[in-house]
């Protein structure tokens, strides 16, 4: 295997250089639309030591009256996708009406869905230690 040129070498420097300087500036000024160059500050943020950490969780309750957790394996849907729109649904909780559509797609000959909620489980700190103390507020709901 041959080495490289003097051109290939200095191309290397050059992109190496660029790259370097780059994450330098990235990491001082950047945010996340500058990603890879600038950290991913999505997850770099910790939760208050005394707040409770807030968890959505999309729940459905069928005609029997058995309620259980809708994922994307039942029901289509990730909780990122119902995180980035909670909004939305709290202005508008008939929009939950695409995920029991969804169920029922996913699931012919199981019970229907008579509901659908939007939870927000939170889980108490104290000392950014779990308390085991844990609030469910129902955050939307929709009922056809």
């Amino acid at each position: 295997m041959e080495g490289l040129n003097a051109r290939g070498r200095v191309l290397r420097i050059v992109a190496t250089l660029v790259f370097g300087a780059l994450t330098l500036a990235g990491t001082f000024w950047g945010d996340d639309m500058a990603f890879p160059f600038a950290p991913f500050q999505m997850f770099a943020i910790a939760d208050k030591p005394n707040e409770p950490v807030l968890v959505l969780r999309t729940d459905g309750i069928d005609t029997t009256g058995r309620r259980f957790e809708l994922d994307e394996g039942n029901a289509g849907v990730r909780r990122a996708e119902i995180e980035a729109q909670i909004e939305r649904f709290k202005a508008d909780p008939s929009l939950l009406s695409s995920i029991r559509e969804s169920y029922a797609a996913r699931n012919p000959g199981k019970p229907p869905l008579a509901e659908v909620d939007i939870v927000e489980v939170q889980h108490h700190l104290h000392n950014a230690q779990p308390t085991g103390e844990i609030t469910e507020v129902v955050l939307a709901r929709y009922r056809p």
